[in-house]
């Protein structure tokens, strides 16, 4: 692939927040030549602007930019990139691309509350660390536990898999992991020594 530029917001001046931070995720483990460009929130609707003036529809960030061309939404970036890989992060069959698919709709589901909670009140987060996540671990763990590991579909990655690790890692779920959710821990320590997230996650420290 051309070289690709990711724009998103810096997120609570933290670099890995939020969504885009599954695309970085997957351009750093492809190995794909790409930049990375924060948009400040004060210079989004200039910019939105300017792209739906271009042709764009629905202009969200995150997005990339390869070859001229503009390509917006999470999942659907993510769908993308690994097509152009030759299915690289996608399942070899239609009963596997399915499950895939389900599992990037339970993550955003987990998302939502995620979003509710940051920006809720104290009632909120409470509702969210003592109910909502202990149940969107105990689910995904089954997910995890269906296969023989360490990824949703065993010994390949798919693109799920970076949402459901950086949900793991965004929402608070990894302190949680040890003695409930053994499939996810060894999911989460699979994925982390992946050669080229290693060296992404050692640059942040």
């Amino acid at each position: 692939m051309d070289k690709i530029t990711l724009y998103y917001f810096l997120v609570a001046n933290k670099v890995t927040l939020a969504r885009g931070e599954n695309v970085k995720l997957m351009l750093v483990d492809a190995g794909l030549d790409h930049k990375y460009v924060r948009v400040e929130r004060d210079e989004w609707p200039n910019i939105k602007g300017k792209l739906q003036e271009k042709g764009a529809h629905s202009c969200t960030l995150p997005y990339i930019e390869v070859d001229n061309q503009r390509f917006f939404k999470t999942v659907p970036i993510m769908r993308y990139i690994s097509t152009k890989l030759d299915g690289k992060y996608h399942g070899s069959t239609p009963e596997e691309n399915q499950l895939l698919d389900v599992v990037c709709e339970v993550s955003d589901v987990w998302f939502d509350h995620l979003k509710i909670s940051f920006a809720g009140s104290e009632e909120v987060k409470d509702n969210y660390t003592n109910n909502t996540l202990p149940a969107q671990i105990e689910m995904f763990e089954k997910f995890y536990a269906d296969c023989k590991g360490p990824y949703l579909l065993g010994e390949k990655i798919t693109y799920p898999d970076f949402l459901v690790y950086h949900m793991i890692d965004d929402g608070g779920a990894r302190e949680k992991l040890k003695g409930t959710a053994p499939n996810l821990v060894k999911f989460v320590e699979a994925f982390e020594e992946r050669p080229n997230i290693k060296n992404y996650l050692v640059s942040l420290a």
